[in-house]
């Protein structure tokens, strides 16, 4: 006797059995940076201004964020850095963990966050500084990541998620021009409850 899998919504749809005898299924796939986006609107996107460096014999510091909300995890989905240029050049740049230091810190110059769902009131839980100018300094914390970006132009980091800044930690992005150049950065992030293991 034949059995039948029917749809519990009431619309009495059957599920189909193809030929090679599998159940056919219809799924739609979504990164969860869009579904927080959608669902909860707590994903941002955090950016600094266009910011004039002429430093190029050390870093300069660019961006600041930290996790203020002890209750959830800031996921960080991709960061993109890029700078101006008219001939071939490089624009280095160092990640930290935890840095406490510096005059980008110290200045509090707020950077541009703003709900990836641009229909969201959520405000974000957290603190962001960008730099307001040339010569700001990270002057501690741990550097875990570094890249070259080509000049002029662009380079995204994925990291979907993977790299997490918990409640009361932060992560800072300093880099190093080999020519004066209009650079700026944007981080694309999402906020998550704790899960309790």
């Amino acid at each position: 006797m034949a059995q039948e899998i029917i749809d519990g919504s009431g619309s009495g749809y059957r599920a189909r059995v193809n030929e090679n005898n599998r159940l056919e299924t219809f799924s739609i796939i979504e990164s969860r940076i869009a579904d927080i986006s959608n669902r909860k609107g707590e994903s941002f996107i955090i950016t600094s201004d266009f910011v004039s460096l002429t430093t190029t014999g050390s870093f300069n510091g660019i961006m600041y964020v930290k996790n203020t909300d002890p209750d959830k995890l800031l996921f960080i989905d991709r960061v993109r850095v890029c700078g101006t240029g008219a001939s071939m050049g490089s624009l280095q740049a160092k990640f930290y963990k935890n840095p406490t230091t510096g005059t980008l810190i110290s200045d509090a110059n707020a950077g541009i966050v703003v709900p990836s769902n641009l229909g969201s009131n959520v405000d974000f839980s957290g603190t962001v500084y960008a730099a307001s100018g040339d010569g700001k300094t990270i002057t501690d914390g741990t550097q875990f990541s570094q890249f070259t970006v080509h000049l002029p132009g662009h380079t995204i980091q994925e990291y979907q998620g993977n790299l997490i800044i918990p409640g009361g930690a932060s992560a800072g992005i300093a880099v190093k021009p080999s020519y004066a150049t209009e650079a700026c950065i944007e981080v694309q992030c999402w906020f998550e409850n704790k899960k309790i293991i």
